[in-house]
C-alpha cells in the first residue's frame, strides 16, 4: 500500500483519555471534553487513542484484550497507550496485576460507538453531576469494590497531572493485616 494512502490529511487526531487506577476501580478523564468516568470508557470508534495512565497507590495493569497491549500503571508515574477501536462494540477492560482484595473487581467496559454516537455522549454528560475536583478526587480514591459505572459532567483543569505529581494525597493501597 503507498504511503501516500496515510498521508497527514487522512489522520485523525487522538482522542486524549487519562486513566488513573484507583483501590479498587478506574477512573477516566476526558480533558478536551472536560468530563470524567468510573468504571467505564466511551471512545468514537475509528479515532486514535491516547491514553495517559498513573495509579493512586499501588502497581497495577490496565488492559483491554481485544484493542491491543497492556501496561502498568504507578503511583507518582505517568506512562502512555496508544489503542483504537476499528469497529463498534463493546470490550472488556480490567486489571490484570493483583493490587488488594477488591483487584477482582476492577474492570470496565470500552463502549466503542459512533463519532455521533460518541459527541451525544459527552453532550448528555457534560454539565450533568458532580464535579470532579480535589474533594471528589479524594473521596472517590477511598477504597471500594463494586462501584457501577458512573459520571462526572465536569472536571478541573489539571486534575490528572496533579494526581501525577501526588499533589493529591496517594490512596492508602492494600491492607496489610
Amino acid at each position: 500500500e503507498p504511503i501516500e494512502a496515510h498521508s497527514s490529511a487522512a489522520r485523525r487526531e487522538p482522542l486524549e483519555i487519562q486513566a488513573v487506577s484507583l483501590d479498587w476501580k478506574w477512573l477516566f478523564i476526558y480533558p478536551r471534553e472536560g468530563i470524567a468516568s468510573v468504571n467505564q470508557v466511551v471512545v468514537p470508534t475509528g479515532v486514535p487513542l491516547h491514553f495517559s495512565l498513573t495509579s493512586a497507590s499501588v502497581w497495577n495493569t490496565f488492559f483491554v484484550p481485544q484493542l491491543g497491549s497492556m501496561i502498568y500503571t504507578m503511583n507518582g508515574m505517568r506512562t502512555q497507550l496508544n489503542l483504537q477501536a476499528d469497529a463498534p462494540g463493546t470490550f472488556q477492560g480490567l486489571s490484570a496485576h493483583f493490587s488488594g482484595d477488591g483487584f477482582s473487581d476492577m474492570h470496565f467496559p470500552v463502549r466503542a460507538v459512533s463519532g455521533d454516537g460518541f459527541q451525544a455522549w459527552v453532550k448528555a454528560t457534560r454539565g450533568v453531576g458532580p464535579t470532579l475536583d480535589g474533594a471528589a478526587y479524594t473521596a472517590l480514591a477511598r477504597q471500594s469494590t463494586n462501584l457501577p459505572p458512573s459520571t462526572y459532567g465536569s472536571v478541573t483543569p489539571e486534575l490528572f497531572a496533579q494526581v501525577v505529581r501526588q499533589e493529591l494525597a496517594p490512596g492508602p493501597g492494600p491492607g496489610t493485616d
